[in-house]
């Protein structure tokens, strides 16, 4: 190897003596020989009297792969003895940490690796093992964290994500940047309070979104005092189809298998889907149960979800209005016990009617939709690997190189964006709302005739109607 190789990583205060090349269990690697320069004899600190030359002391420190082979530096230490007191002396080198026995600038590039790849990807440039590279990458976050700080958001959502063997983890994002902010290992009242009360710049903090999780509201209010409350209106209107699903569990339920089949197959996922997404076969469906009194009362809970879908869609530009829509929509619904699952969605708005309507105040058109897709990015981060910890999982949810090394320098700069192809809401994702609705099983035409034929219906019936 020749000096331009080895002498970019030359350590500060020591000369390079050469170089050789190892093995390791079949592992080629390179050894870089330095020594440590002392240009004055050390003063003992205790006597005040100059300390004698002991001999000398050898470590060897994981440094950055050259050539693709990973490296180690070899370093010479000269030892210094007292005579009066026997206190020893050991130069320090800067660069070092003694501790990890690894350069700086290798734990960085670990670091850095380990957001990205798996631990064990990690020791393919490196002389550690995977359970090493995970313990440097678990110390630095903890150590870093309150340096690794992005900017307080405007418009902040705040969401949770179940994660195997870690429970609930609180996601919070900059909805105004698109960027995830932070996690936390928990979700409760306790937790949140504590976290928002300590939050640099917290003032800042307009506006906050989230489910309807009511111990969301107490941190809220008493640690963000500058911040309004919103209620996401997509978990909301997420209800209205579960109310619909009920109506039609409910009929199924007095309906022989036969009959049941149909109905779930022809319309679990039409009774969902919006009157203006309606393709000619579901339309004809909806037309269909409006004239057969024993399957009238899903055409009844459609008109309910869409009617509760346009307070949103046809009134965003007048809280009046569509508090107005709101009350006109309770006051629509049916008193058959059938509907109890609708009453209780007007329950569920009166219990958060400032929150819920909040969603017109904001300047902007809140929705905790990113914060949902950030969830993806995490349990792809965790399915990475196994027993990630906590810190280990929101390091590698949370920072990318470049913010990484910014924040270390001591920037304020925004969070890692998460970036998607996919649309942000489809109401039929289990993933996003987590309700456990079925997959919807689409029927051609001819599978249209069968299901018309077995609730006997004719052309004159629907003609009629």
């Amino acid at each position: 190897m020749s000096e331009s190789v080895f002498n970019p990583l030359e350590l500060k205060g020591c000369s390079a003596k050469g170089f050789k090349t190892c093995q390791k269990d079949g592992r080629k690697y390179c050894v870089l020989l330095q020594e440590v320069l002392v240009t004055e004899v050390p003063v003992c600190p205790k006597c005040n009297k100059k300390m004698y030359k002991h001999g000398t002391r050898k470590i060897s420190v994981v440094a950055p792969p050259i050539n693709a082979l990973p490296c180690v530096f070899e370093i010479t230490f000269p030892r210094f003895r007292c005579s009066e007191c026997g206190e020893m002396h050991i130069p320090k080198i800067e660069g070092i940490d003694e501790r990890r026995r690894a350069t700086d600038a290798a734990l960085l590039d670990i670091i850095c690796k380990g957001l990205r790849n798996t631990f064990e990807d990690v020791t393919h440039d490196y002389l550690i093992t995977g359970v090493t590279a995970r313990n440097i990458f678990e110390d630095f976050m903890k150590e870093n964290k309150a340096k690794l700080r992005f900017k307080t958001p405007v418009f902040l959502g705040i969401d949770e994500i179940k994660i195997k063997n870690l429970g609930e983890i609180t996601v919070i994002t900059d909805l105004e940047h698109r960027t995830l902010f932070d996690m936390l290992p928990k979700r409760d009242a306790k937790t949140l309070e504590e976290y928002f009360k300590n939050l640099p710049d917290k003032e800042s903090v307009l506006w906050v979104c989230s489910d309807m999780y009511r111990p969301f509201e107490k941190p809220i209010g008493s640690a963000l005092t500058n911040a309004r409350w919103a209620i996401d209106h997509f978990h909301l209107v997420a209800y209205a189809n579960l109310a619909v699903d009920y109506v039609r569990k409910i009929i199924q339920g007095s309906m022989t298998k036969k009959e049941r089949i149909k109905t779930k197959k022809g319309l679990a996922y039409t009774l969902k889907t919006r009157l203006r997404d309606l393709d000619a076969e579901d339309a004809e469906k909806i037309r269909i149960i409006r004239t057969k009194p024993k399957l009238a009362p899903m055409a009844v809970a459609f008109d309910l979800k869409e009617d509760f879908f346009n307070i949103y869609d046809e009134n965003l530009d007048s809280k009046a209005n569509a508090k107005a829509a709101f009350a006109a929509w309770e006051a629509s619904i049916p008193v058959d016990d059938i509907y109890c699952k609708f009453r209780e969605l007007a329950k569920t708005v009166h219990n958060f009617y400032d929150q819920i309507f909040n969603f017109w105040d904001c300047p902007i058109t809140i929705s905790n939709g990113f914060t949902e897709c950030t969830n993806r990015l995490i349990r792809e981060n965790n399915c990475r690997g196994r027993g990630y910890s906590f810190e280990i999982l929101r390091g590698r949810s949370l920072y990318r190189k470049a913010n990484l090394e910014q924040a270390l320098a001591g920037e304020q700069i925004i969070g890692p964006s998460i970036s998607s192809n996919e649309p942000v809401f489809r109401f039929e994702n289990n993933d996003y709302f987590e309700f456990g609705f079925e997959e919807a099983v689409l029927v051609s035409d001819e599978g249209l005739s069968e299901w018309r034929k077995e609730f006997d219906l004719s052309d004159a019936d629907i003609s009629n109607q």
